[in-house]
């Protein structure tokens, strides 16, 4: 059992809103008295259906606590430990009809060590603000971890991306892998939902999905200590 939760987040209203306004002339339909029979069973049928998924989406939860998350729906609850973290995934897309900017689509899913996953995304309110949470848990439950391996000489994988203290970056293409050495590394950065990093004398790259990069945040992170400044000498101005 996880603690008390810090945050709560209920579900979104949006959703419930939309099969609301879908069922109300469903409804209104089944009122009209020189219906059909196999239609009236039909939009009963649907209508029954819409009324279980509204049910079901506002029976939903996910809190966060010191120890873990946990998601609560209609069908029971999971609950995840922070310490069993192993992967984090992390999508945010913009979505736009006809270059008309509608809105961002959020998806997160975590994996333990034990194989289990947790996902979720727009169905639950603030997804933003949920987002920006999750990765500040897990970054602070996976870094350390990360950190050690780093410095004990271990290759990370972060799927098409990988690190290790002695050989640097990789990046995969089309068929295997390319290799960066550290010096050779130029920048890096998460824009626009892809995470990138250039080689020195590279004008473009495509970068990668972020939802395709576990643990983004981790290597994001790590890349930071990696190349943070020394410090100048004491009495060195």
């Amino acid at each position: 059992m996880l603690g008390p939760p810090l945050d709560t987040f209920k579900p979104n209203k949006v959703p419930l809103v939309v099969v609301v306004l879908v069922a109300l002339p469903i409804g209104f339909l089944l009122t009209i008295p020189t219906a059909e029979r196999g239609a009236r069973i039909f939009w009963a049928s649907v209508l029954a259906v819409l009324v279980l998924l509204f049910v079901w989406l506002l029976s939903l939860r996910v809190s966060l606590h010191q120890e873990g998350i946990s998601y609560h729906s209609l069908l029971g609850e999971k609950e995840m430990r922070w310490d069993e973290l192993e992967k984090f995934y992390y999508t945010a897309a913009k979505h736009s009809v006809n270059f008309i900017p509608i809105g961002t689509y959020y998806w997160f899913k975590l994996i333990d060590v034990h194989g289990r996953k947790l996902s979720f995304g727009n169905r639950i309110e603030h997804p933003s603000e949920l987002g920006a949470k999750l990765i500040e848990h897990t970054t602070g439950s996976l870094l350390p971890k990360a950190a050690d391996w780093y410095n004990n000489g271990v290759e990370l994988d972060f799927g098409p991306l990988r690190i290790s203290r002695p050989g640097g970056v990789k990046r995969k293409k089309w068929v295997g892998f390319k290799e960066i050495p550290w010096d050779q590394v130029a920048s890096y950065a998460i824009n626009e939902g892809r995470f990138y990093i250039w080689q020195v004398g590279e004008k473009r790259t495509s970068g990668y999905r972020l939802g395709k990069v576990p643990n983004a945040f981790v290597l994001l992170a790590l890349l930071d200590e990696i190349f943070r400044p020394e410090p100048p000498a004491a009495g060195v101005k």
